[in-house]
């Protein structure tokens, strides 16, 4: 197995730390340090809410259009054997051997031995097959998946990862300085609401791993650190949570957004 696949078979073996792992990026030293050098190597991502229950305003494109957008633009697309952060977990409730999609020019150094290389056509099959399970699109440049791939492009190397809510690596990411959390940005013109209909259950406040739900007089209330990820909606038995998209520009200004800091190519689908 080449560096790349050592790379991700190290990943999957330490990611079960990722509570102490993020606990350290909070230290002093690293709390004002690593925004920097985050920010400075382009590093950001955005989680896609797909749940059924996403309202729109008049015309616009489901938010999912953003993923397929890329997809769509890739020259070259990758699926890897298996997600890290299941495997780390041994994940019971989604499949392990769904792995991440790389899409952009830097995936074509990605080693055949760790992953598949797949048509446009194939990739966008895989998003939706994911989707349709309830895993969470989360899309954007993350450096440290390219070096753990060892791939030496890494402004053009694109991570479209399908988050499950039990192994994500982000769900530690509570415990880092505000710096790194704010590394995960919110999609252009997304709210989530709680409605009147809220029964205080606190269903909403188990489903959301970025901790920003809370129980007050007996009702939801949304963090300002929310990101929109819809997974508390998808959770409300009651319906008392709403995901809106008020900005019928939001496709464009989220898709200008990351292409400033990951580069796909403007390859057709083969």
């Amino acid at each position: 197995m080449g560096r790349s696949g050592k790379g991700f078979e190290w990943f999957a073996d330490t990611s079960k730390h990722k509570d102490a792992m993020f606990k350290v990026a909070n230290w002093p030293v690293l709390r004002s340090i690593l925004p920097r050098i985050l920010a400075a190597r382009g590093t950001s991502f955005t989680f896609i809410p797909v749940n059924e229950g996403v309202e729109l305003n008049g015309g616009t494109a489901m938010p999912i259009s953003v993923v397929e957008h890329f997809i769509n633009q890739a020259g070259h697309h990758v699926i890897l054997n298996f997600c890290p952060c299941r495997r780390s977990f041994d994940c019971k409730d989604f499949p392990i051997d769904r792995g991440c999609l790389f899409i952009g020019e830097g995936a074509r150094e990605i080693e055949p031995s760790v992953g598949k290389h797949v048509s446009g056509e194939e990739a966008l099959a895989y998003l939706r097959e994911g989707t349709a399970m309830g895993l969470v699109p989360v899309i954007g440049r993350i450096d440290f998946d390219a070096v753990m791939l060892g791939v030496k492009q890494r402004e053009r190397l694109m991570t479209i990862c399908q988050c499950c809510p039990c192994c994500c690596l982000t769900t530690a990411l509570h415990y880092a300085s505000r710096g790194v959390r704010d590394i995960i940005m919110r999609l252009e013109g997304v709210e989530v609401k709680v409605t009147k209909d809220c029964t205080g259950c606190g269903a909403c406040v188990e489903a959301c791993i970025f901790r920003q739900m809370k129980l007050v007089n007996g009702m939801a209330v949304v963090g300002e650190e929310c990101k929109g990820c819809g997974r508390c909606a998808a959770t409300c038995e009651e319906g008392a949570i709403r995901i809106t998209v008020d900005d019928s520009d939001y496709i464009n200004a989220c898709i200008e957004r990351i292409s400033t800091n990951v580069d796909v190519g403007q390859g057709v689908m083969s």
